[in-house]
């Protein structure tokens, strides 16, 4: 399954043999068996993973999930709500993280 995030096909397949394993593992589990669930859309999906990432500090994590707001329809409007609500429920410095990690990916998809 691929969904919003082609990188894992790279990973299944490619030189990375140490998490190949695991990656399948994510792969099937959770962007199979929980993005595949039902109710949410994969861009409301998407903007609380977003939340989630940013409360936790997981910043990696983050700029990528941002990047791959492209194919699940996710604005920069979306994620700055997201990180408004972060900023009141996990900290102002948890969500000037998130602000910070996701800069640089618009200003990359601006160009």
């Amino acid at each position: 399954m691929e969904r919003a995030f082609p990188h894992t096909q790279e990973v299944q397949e490619g030189e990375f043999a140490f998490g190949q394993d695991f990656q399948r593992f994510m792969t099937e589990y959770a962007w199979g068996a929980v993005w595949g669930r039902g109710n949410l859309t994969d861009r409301e999906r998407h903007m609380v993973t977003l939340g989630i990432l940013a409360a936790l500090g997981r910043e990696r994590e983050f700029e990528g999930h941002v990047r791959a707001t492209r194919q699940t329809g996710g604005s920069p409007r979306d994620l700055s709500d997201v990180l408004h609500q972060v900023a009141v429920y996990a900290g102002v410095p948890a969500a000037l993280s998130g602000v910070n990690a996701a800069q640089p990916v618009y200003d990359t998809q601006e160009e």
